[in-house]
């Protein structure tokens, strides 16, 4: 694993917020709802709007969120509220500055998901916009997102993994570590002649290990795969018209999601592709399904580590990164 400068967004205005920022909170809101009516999905305006807030005019991390809406390639799991901060905290805190064992992202990206969970119930796509797609509680969870990252890079997090989560995850961290091994780092590293790699990219991948800080969520790799076809294909939408008719689409049964309707559609679309070879590969899109281990467990890791399971996950790596260069040959190549 390697290591590098922190991130050149300057991540400030987003620290400081409490309580008694009513005015600095309404703020962060108004701006996630314009962009989320200008751009029509999740994680992009959530991104979008961090990097406003930021003072940042950069556009990869927006394209790096871009297949990321749907529950990362519309496949239902962890909401852009959650995965697009994730990539901000990385690009802050990269896997510098352990504490007991562990980089500071993963206390950081532990308590962001807590908050986010607590304001929204659940942190899965599928539930928050249910089957008829509740867009409130879309809304809701893409406007109070930045304050939660905020909430987040303010308060040390110290306390957001502890006991025996601790020790498994701390021990699970100095095993790839020590073997050189991060999920979606390896996509990417494989991706380079594709997709020139640099430390700023590596930082903002940094959570997405062991399916999102080790919770065993979606595979790390899969959503590596998913930013890397945004990188290479992502485009921006930035149109209020174009969105409210993929609004009326979704609510009246139509076909909201075809590739012309919203720029962020076809990476999206192409993510649900990686998706679906994915779990006819694996089984499954999950970490925890396809390693048979809870990493919040210290008897389990320990059997993941005797059993050489990491083996299996770079193979899954390596195979994610041939798909995804499979997957950008076809598109260029129509």
């Amino acid at each position: 694993m390697e290591e590098g400068q922190s991130s050149s967004i300057n991540t400030e205005a987003l620290t400081g917020l409490d309580g008694r920022s009513a005015r600095k909170k309404l703020g962060f809101r108004t701006k996630s709802l314009r962009n989320l009516l200008k751009m029509g999905h999740c994680a992009p305006a959530v991104m979008k709007t961090i990097l406003e807030i930021c003072g940042s005019e950069e556009q990869w991390p927006i394209k790096a969120a871009a297949g990321l809406p749907g529950g990362i390639g519309d496949s239902g799991f962890e909401c852009g509220g959650i995965t697009s901060p994730l990539i901000l905290l990385g690009m802050r805190y990269g896997l510098r500055d352990l504490r007991n064992g562990l980089p500071l992202v993963f206390y950081k990206g532990h308590d962001h998901f807590r908050q986010f969970v607590d304001r929204n119930r659940t942190p899965l796509c599928r539930e928050i916009r249910g089957d008829n797609y509740r867009l409130t509680r879309c809304i809701r969870a893409v406007c109070c997102a930045p304050e939660n990252t905020a909430s987040a890079l303010s308060h040390d997090g110290s306390n957001a993994i502890a006991g025996e989560q601790l020790d498994a995850y701390a021990l699970l961290y100095s095993h790839m570590a020590a073997k050189g091994f991060h999920c979606s780092h390896q996509v990417l590293h494989h991706l380079s002649l594709t997709i020139p790699l640099c430390r700023e990219l590596l930082d903002a991948a940094a959570g997405y290990i062991g399916g999102t800080l080790f919770k065993g969520m979606t595979c790390s790799a899969y959503a590596a795969g998913v930013m890397a076809l945004g990188l290479q294909m992502g485009e921006i939408e930035d149109s209020l018209p174009r969105v409210l008719r993929m609004i009326v689409l979704m609510k009246t049964g139509g076909n909201a999601f075809a590739d012309h309707i919203n720029k962020f559609n076809g990476v999206m679309n192409l993510g649900n592709s990686l998706a679906r070879w994915f779990i006819a590969e694996f089984g499954d899109t999950q970490c925890q399904a396809i390693t048979g281990c809870d990493f919040s467990s210290p008897a389990a890791v320990r059997r993941y580590i005797e059993t050489d399971g990491l083996a299996r996950c770079r193979e899954i790596a390596e195979k994610v990164a041939d798909q995804v260069l499979g997957l950008l040959s076809t598109v260029k190549a129509t």
